[in-house]
């Protein structure tokens, strides 16, 4: 309640934040990479793990600058999707958020313009531009290009029979053969997305195992090959997950199938999206209007979209912490919430889920909702800026750090206005 009731200074001014409100707090970014790093250096004492590991923060997870400037300042490889991802990676260059040295890893398929900024920013000085091939054909203009590349291949995993990335265990060996002829590429990274989420224990090992088997198949014929990325799969850090133990249970698999099959037990490659951004972000809602449903459970009407803002629980059916700002001290009772928009779609539980009222007060006055653990993916699924459904704006955010126990808004950016929406439609006003 805090930063909804205290006035900041914005362009010189007082102004007071209204809801909806997106508020980011990087501190959770950072503690999140430090963890991880901290929960792989703790296994690897324990059990001996003669590797490294590399933490990639995955960009297609949330791309907006505040996340990308700290976790890039914290130290992560930057994982690339796309042709404009290059473009952020030189935008953090001259922002001093990175060096030519910091590792960039190039997923996503490489259509001809991406490939071709790949290849320009190679030439510009930065060492350390890992392409990683997900089809035959991308190999060429790498190859042909005549400058140093390590690279690695994406290969297709078991563990999803839908799946359409990467490279069959056939045309693996015919990638390597083709990388080892260049002259100038060299391969270095077998990469295998597990399609299986890591919470699933078992399941996600045993697709583990599979992958290191094949991993050790082409090691053998291209020693070259020193590290396994194994993507990410990693929930959100507040998932419930023990990413300890997991920890412990993959480097003992790694060790265990490596030393059945021969080879050294390979540097290690996370890329991490939804792990290291899920929990540092949360909307904030203000209840505008109750209206009771047909079976006496009341919708609390919220001066947002449910739809705009969480598109994987309309469009998926997953779930997010929702909880009350305010009114802790009184009654609690079961409730629906329903965005503004005149979609019959826009509720929380949404069709996708399983039809169980939240509790929150009855005493739905100046009542604030949050959604929690919602910095991964919503944002762009959604949409940033421009128009949104029934053209609702899309609110104000805050960039909130801590020092020593206390919070401090560091950065504000106020709701669209009229104006901004309606020229992302083409008035032109």
């Amino acid at each position: 309640m805090t930063l909804i009731n205290t006035p900041l200074e914005y362009q010189g001014q007082l102004t007071q934040p209204a809801t909806p409100m997106y508020v980011r707090r990087p501190e959770s970014l950072r503690d999140n990479f430090r963890q991880l790093h901290a929960w792989f250096e703790g296994a690897k004492a324990e059990i001996a793990y003669p590797g490294s590991l590399m933490v990639a923060f995955a960009s297609k997870a949330n791309p907006s600058q505040p996340v990308a400037r700290t976790l890039l300042n914290a130290g992560a490889a930057y994982e690339c999707s796309s042709n404009y991802d290059v473009e952020i990676v030189r935008h953090a260059l001259a922002q001093g958020w990175i060096s030519r040295s910091r590792p960039i890893l190039a997923n996503g398929f490489k259509l001809p313009a991406y490939a071709r900024n790949l290849i320009r920013l190679r030439a510009e000085g930065f060492a350390n531009i890992l392409p990683i091939f997900d089809d035959l054909e991308e190999i060429e203009p790498f190859a042909e290009s005549g400058l140093h590349f390590e690279v690695g291949l994406r290969s297709r995993t078991d563990s999803d029979h839908t799946n359409r990335f990467g490279l069959s265990h056939e045309d693996m060996f015919l990638a390597a053969a083709r990388i080892a002829a260049s002259g100038n590429l060299r391969l270095t990274t077998y990469h295998a997305m597990q399609t299986v989420s890591a919470s699933k224990g078992f399941q996600y090992q045993s697709s583990l195992v599979n992958s290191l088997r094949r991993y050790a198949t082409l090691h053998r014929a291209f020693p070259t090959l020193h590290r396994f990325n194994f993507g990410g799969g990693l929930p959100g850090r507040t998932s419930g997950m023990n990413f300890e133990d997991w920890m412990w249970r993959t480097l003992q698999t790694i060790m265990a199938v490596c030393e059945e099959e021969g080879i050294p037990a390979p540097d290690l490659i996370i890329e991490s999206g939804r792990y290291l951004v899920q929990d540092h972000a949360a909307r904030f809602f203000r209840v505008v209007k109750t209206r009771m449903g047909d079976d006496g459970v009341a919708y609390y009407m919220i001066d947002g979209s449910i739809m705009s803002s969480f598109p994987d629980a309309w469009a998926l059916g997953d779930s997010f912490v929702v909880l009350p700002v305010n009114h802790w001290e009184g009654e609690f009772v079961p409730v629906r919430l329903a965005g503004l928009t005149c979609d019959h779609d826009d509720v929380y539980p949404t069709r996708k889920m399983d039809d169980v009222p939240l509790m929150l007060p009855a005493d739905a006055d100046e009542l604030i909702i949050g959604f929690f653990d919602c910095g991964a993916y919503q944002e762009t699924l959604g949409g940033r800026g421009g128009a949104k459904h029934c053209i609702l704006p899309e609110g104000s955010e805050v960039i909130v750090e801590e020092d020593e126990g206390a919070f401090e808004v560091t950065e504000y950016d106020p709701p669209q206005s009229a104006a901004e929406v309606l020229c992302s439609l083409g008035y032109g006003l």
